[in-house]
C-alpha cells in the first residue's frame, strides 16, 4: 500500500536512508522498500506512484493514449508543457505510456507541433530517455527531429544512449545505432579514424592513397540529425576534423598528432576544412591539456588556415584565451570584443568608441562570459543592450550567464541598467532564475527571487 501523498523523490531518499542505516546495497534496499509497499519490484513501485499522482487533463490524456483528447485540449489552449504539479510533462507521459506505438507517436506529434519542449526534464529524465528505453525507433527519430538533445543527461547524469542500451525495445539495436554519435558505418572511414586516433600516420597515408575520397567526403550520420533545425557541431564530420579531439572521442591524443595532420595536409585538405579544424583545435581542452593545441594551431596556420570571427568568438566563449593571444601576436587585429574578453581595459575604451553597435553588443557578451565585469560596464556605457542575446551560447542573455556563474556584481550591474529577469532562453525555456535553481546557485537564486517577489 502506498503512503499518503506518494512521491518518487521521497521514496528515493527513503531507499538511500535504508541502505545507509542497514548497510545494504541500494538495489537491495529498493527491493525491500518495494516489498513493504506491496509492489513486485522497485520499478513497479515507481509506476504505482506515478499512477497515484493526479495529473493535469493533458498529461492524463497523453499517458492514457487518448489522442482525440490531447488534440482537443491543445486546441482549447492547454499548455503543451502541462501543469507544474504534473510528475513530468505530457511529452514524457506519452513516451512512457502503455498505449500502442502508433498512438504514442501521434500524441508526440501533436505535442511537438503545439510547441512542447522535448528538453523538459521535470520527470528526472527527458522524453528521449523514455523513448530510447521503450522504442519504437520512429518515436526516437521524431523527438530528435523535434530538437531533443541526445547528449542531455538525466538526473543521474546518463544520456539517452545508456537508456537505449538498458532498455528492452523490440528495435533496440537500431535505436542504439541512432543514438551512438561516435558510430561510423563506413568501414573505410572507420579504419582511417582508428589510424588517426592511434597516431599511425603510415597506415593513415596508405588508406588515403588507396581511397582519396576519405579526405573529401563526409562521414554521414543518421538522417534524423540532418532534419533537426538546431545547429549540431561536428555533425557529418570530415576525417580531418578528428585531429582536434573536439568533441572528446579519445582519452589520450597521440603525441604525434601534428605529424598525423601533416600526413593529410600533404594529400590536399580543403581550405574550409583547415579553417574549421582550426576552430575545433582552438576550443579543444584535451589538445590544450596535452600540450598539442599550440603546435596544431601553428601547423594549421602554416597550411593556410584562417580563424573566422565566429571561431574567435567561440574560442573566447570557451575560455580558451591563449589561442587568441597567439593569433594577436601573429597579426590578428584587436577588436572591442576581443579586448573585452581578455580584460584589456587600457585599449577597450578607444575600441568601443570606434565600434559598431553589433561589436559593442559582442563586447558585452564576451565580457559577461569571461567574468570581466569592468569591461561589461564599459560596453554598457557605450550603449550595449543588457537584454541582447550573447554572440555565442546564443540562446542566453548576459543575465543568464551571470546567474550560472553566480557573478552577483555583474547581475546587479545588468539589472541596474535595465536587464529583465523574465526573459526565457529559447533552448530550455528557462529564465535566469530557473538557471540559478537548476544549477544550485543559491546566492544568485536568492538575489533573483528578491527581484521577482511581488
Amino acid at each position: 500500500m502506498l503512503p499518503p501523498n506518494p512521491s518518487k523523490e521521497h521514496l528515493r531518499k527513503q531507499a538511500k536512508r535504508l541502505a545507509r542505516d542497514k548497510s545494504l546495497k541500494l538495489a537491495v534496499a529498493q527491493r525491500q522498500l518495494a516489498a513493504e509497499h506491496g509492489a513486485a519490484s522497485w520499478a513497479d513501485l515507481k509506476r504505482q506512484v506515478e499512477a497515484a499522482v493526479p495529473l493535469s487533463p493533458l498529461s492524463a490524456a497523453a499517458r492514457s493514449g487518448d489522442v482525440a483528447s490531447v488534440r482537443r485540449l491543445l486546441a482549447d489552449g492547454a499548455s503543451p508543457e502541462g501543469e507544474s504539479s504534473d510528475n513530468g510533462p505530457p511529452l514524457w507521459h506519452a513516451c512512457t505510456s502503455r498505449a500502442p506505438a502508433e498512438t504514442r507517436l501521434a500524441i508526440v506529434d501533436a505535442l511537438l507541433d503545439a510547441g512542447a519542449n522535448p528538453r523538459n526534464d521535470a520527470a528526472g529524465e527527458t522524453a528521449l530517455h523514455a523513448a530510447a528505453a521503450r522504442g519504437p525507433l520512429a518515436l526516437v527519430e521524431r523527438l530528435i527531429v523535434g530538437n531533443a538533445l541526445e547528449w542531455q543527461p538525466d538526473r543521474k547524469g546518463r544520456v539517452a544512449l545508456g537508456s537505449a542500451k538498458r532498455g528492452k525495445a523490440a528495435d533496440k539495436a537500431e535505436i542504439v545505432a541512432l543514438l551512438d554519435r561516435a558510430r561510423i558505418a563506413d568501414p573505410s572511414f572507420r579504419a582511417a579514424v582508428k589510424a588517426l586516433q592511434k597516431g599511425d600516420s603510415g597506415r593513415l597515408g596508405r588508406l588515403l592513397d588507396a581511397e582519396p575520397r576519405l579526405l573529401r567526403e563526409r562521414i554521414l550520420g543518421p538522417e534524423a540529425y540532418r532534419k533537426a533545425s538546431r545547429f549540431q557541431y561536428f555533425r557529418d564530420p570530415r576525417l580531418f576534423w578528428f585531429i582536434a579531439n573536439n568533441p572528446t572521442l579519445m582519452k589520450r591524443m597521440p603525441a604525434n598528432m601534428v605529424e598525423v595532420a601533416q600526413t593529410m595536409i600533404a594529400r590536399g585538405v580543403d581550405k574550409a576544412d583547415l579553417d574549421y579544424a582550426l576552430e575545433l583545435v582552438m576550443t579543444s581542452s584535451p589538445a590544450r591539456e596535452q600540450g598539442l593545441q599550440g603546435p596544431l594551431i601553428a601547423c594549421l596556420i602554416e597550411a593556410g588556415a584562417t580563424a573566422s570571427p565566429q571561431a574567435i568568438d567561440t574560442t573566447l566563449a570557451h575560455w580558451e584565451l591563449e589561442p587568441v593571444r597567439t593569433l594577436l601576436a601573429g597579426g590578428l587585429p584587436l577588436t572591442a570584443g576581443i579586448a573585452a574578453a581578455l580584460g584589456d581595459l587600457d585599449r577597450l575604451p578607444a575600441l568601443l568608441a570606434e565600434a559598431s553597435r553589433e561589436e559593442i553588443q559582442r563586447a558585452l557578451g564576451l565580457a559577461a562570459i569571461n567574468r570581466e565585469n569592468v569591461a561589461a560596464r564599459m560596453a554598457l556605457d557605450a550603449g550595449a543592450d543588457p537584454n541582447g542575446f550573447l554572440p555565442v551560447h546564443t540562446h542566453s542573455l548576459p543575465l543568464h550567464q551571470a546567474a550560472i556563474d553566480e557573478n552577483l556584481e555583474l547581475m546587479e550591474l545588468l539589472v541596474s541598467r535595465g536587464a529583465r529577469t523574465d526573459i526565457a532562453d529559447p533552448l530550455w525555456g528557462a529564465t535566469p532564475l530557473d538557471w540559478a535553481i537548476h544549477n544550485g546557485k543559491t546566492r544568485a537564486r536568492a538575489y533573483l527571487e528578491r527581484l521577482t517577489k511581488p
